[in-house]
C-alpha cells in the first residue's frame, strides 16, 4: 500500500491537472448534492472550508447557506490551532496560512451553539469506509477531538472528487473520519460503504 505522503503527492497532482471546466462541473454536482441533503437543510450553523488549490468547490454552498440565513463559519489557522470565525460574505476572506482563504474578521465562535450543526471537511483522499488522508497538519483531527464521533453535536461531511476515493487508505486510530463523503457520483457512508 502507498504511504500517506505518496498518496498526497499523487492525488494533489491529479487535482492540479484537472481542467477548470471539468473542476467547475464536478464541483457544481457536489454542491447540488450537499444543498439538497437533509443535514444541510436542517443545519443552522455551517462550518466549512473555502476551496483552494483544486479542492472540491464550496463557494456556491457558502453563498446558498448565507442566502438561507444560516450562520457560516470558516477556519483560520494560528500556529497549530484552528478556530472557526463567522463570515457574512465571501468578500471577508483574505489569503492566510499557506495562501488558503481565511476570514479577515474576528467573530470567533464562542458559547454553545444549537445542535443543528454541519461541518464540510476537506481532504486529499478517502476510502470506501470514509477513512481520510488530510494534508498532514492534523488540524481537523484536533478540532473534532472535542466532539463525539456519533454526530450528535456536529455532523461531519467531506467533499471530494471521485478521483480522490481509493479502495483503501492508511489511517491511524486518532484520525477522525467524516460520516459521509460526497463526490460528483455518489455519497459514501462510513457505516455501509456506498449508499
Amino acid at each position: 500500500m502507498e504511504t500517506k505522503r505518496e498518496i498526497r503527492r499523487r492525488i494533489c497532482q491529479k487535482r492540479r491537472e484537472m481542467d477548470e471546466t471539468i473542476w467547475r462541473r464536478l464541483s457544481e454536482s457536489i454542491a447540488a448534492s450537499v444543498i439538497l441533503h437533509p443535514w444541510f437543510l436542517q443545519a443552522k450553523e455551517l462550518f466549512t472550508y473555502v476551496d483552494y488549490n483544486g479542492e472540491a468547490g464550496t463557494r456556491k454552498i457558502i453563498r446558498t447557506a448565507l442566502g438561507m440565513g444560516k450562520n457560516v463559519w470558516v477556519p483560520k489557522v494560528t500556529g497549530d490551532t484552528m478556530h472557526f470565525y463567522r463570515i457574512g460574505s465571501l468578500d471577508e476572506l483574505t489569503p492566510g496560512a499557506y495562501g488558503i482563504p481565511e476570514p479577515a474578521c474576528h467573530s470567533l465562535m464562542d458559547g454553545e451553539l444549537g445542535d443543528q450543526r454541519l461541518m464540510l471537511m476537506p481532504g486529499v483522499a478517502f476510502d470506501r469506509q470514509c477513512h481520510r488522508i488530510g494534508y498532514g497538519g492534523g488540524y481537523y483531527d484536533r478540532y473534532l477531538a472535542s466532539y463525539p464521533a456519533d454526530g450528535s453535536k456536529l455532523r461531519v461531511m467531506a467533499l471530494a472528487f471521485e478521483c480522490q476515493v481509493l479502495p483503501e487508505v492508511p489511517y491511524e486510530e486518532y484520525d477522525r473520519k467524516p460520516e459521509i463523503v460526497v463526490t460528483e457520483k455518489r455519497m459514501i457512508k462510513a457505516a455501509c460503504g456506498q449508499c
